[in-house]
C-alpha cells in the first residue's frame, strides 16, 4: 500500500481503480451525490477522444489506415479490438496513443471546472495505474469485494456466465498488484451503509 500523500492545495484528485464487478460506480455515486465530487470515467473518455473530433483521431487513423474506419469516417471499434487483440506491439502503439490523450483531456476538463469553481475531482478507470492517471491523482482508492460477490453481481446486471467473468478476473491485475500501487481499499462486500461509512473516513485524513 503506498503511503497517503500530502494534500495538494485546496484541490483534491481523486483516482479510483478495481477490478470487474467490485463495485466502482457505487462509490463513485456516493463521491457525486454526497460529497460534490465532479466525475470522470477515463473508459468513456477514452471513446470521445477516438471520435472524428477527438484529440487522438488522427494519430490513430495515420497509424492504422483508413480500413479502420466506417463509412462516416468513425472508428469501428470491433475492427480496431480484433487487430489490436493478438498483437502486441500494435496494443502498445493503440495504448500510447489514447492514453496521453486521455490525461491531457480530463486534466483539461478539471481546469474548466476549476474555473467554475467546482474543488474535487474523481477519475475511475480500470487501467488507472497502467495508463498513467494514478500520476495525476493526489491519491488512489483500491474497490475491492470478495469473488464470489463480483460474480453475484456479474450474473445478475450483466448476464454473464460463470466461465466468462472467470476468464475476466484471470486476466485482470492481482490483488496484491492493487494494494501495492494504492493509497486506500474500501471493501465493497458489504452493505451500501458500510461502504459509505468507508468513503467517509478516508476523506476525513
Amino acid at each position: 500500500m503506498l503511503d497517503k500523500p500530502t494534500e495538494n492545495g485546496e484541490n483534491m484528485i481523486l483516482g479510483i481503480t478495481g477490478g470487474i464487478g467490485t463495485g466502482k460506480s457505487t462509490v463513485l455515486n456516493i463521491l457525486k451525490e454526497k460529497y460534490n465530487f465532479i466525475i470522470f470515467e477515463a473508459d468513456k473518455i477514452a471513446h470521445e477522444v477516438m471520435n472524428p473530433n477527438g484529440i487522438a483521431y488522427n494519430e490513430i487513423v495515420d497509424y492504422f489506415g483508413d480500413e479502420i474506419l466506417y463509412s462516416d469516417s468513425s472508428i469501428d471499434r470491433k475492427k480496431m479490438s480484433s487487430i489490436v487483440f493478438n498483437n502486441k506491439e500494435k496494443l502498445e502503439k493503440l495504448n500510447s496513443i489514447v492514453h496521453p490523450a486521455v490525461i491531457k483531456e480530463i486534466l483539461q476538463r478539471i481546469e474548466k471546472n476549476k474555473a467554475l469553481g467546482y474543488d474535487d475531482f474523481v477519475i475511475e478507470a480500470a487501467l488507472l495505474i497502467e495508463s498513467g492517471c494514478s500520476k495525476v491523482c493526489d491519491m488512489v482508492w483500491y474497490v475491492y469485494a470478495d469473488e464470489s460477490v463480483r460474480v453475484e453481481r456479474l450474473i445478475k446486471n450483466r448476464n454473464m456466465t460463470a466461465k466468462q467473468i472467470e476468464n475476466v478476473i484471470k486476466n485482470q491485475m492481482s490483488h496484491e498488484f492493487f494494494l501495492n500501487n494504492t493509497n486506500a481499499i474500501i471493501d465493497n462486500s458489504k452493505s451500501f451503509e458500510d461502504t459509505c461509512m468507508q468513503v467517509q473516513k478516508l476523506l476525513e485524513f
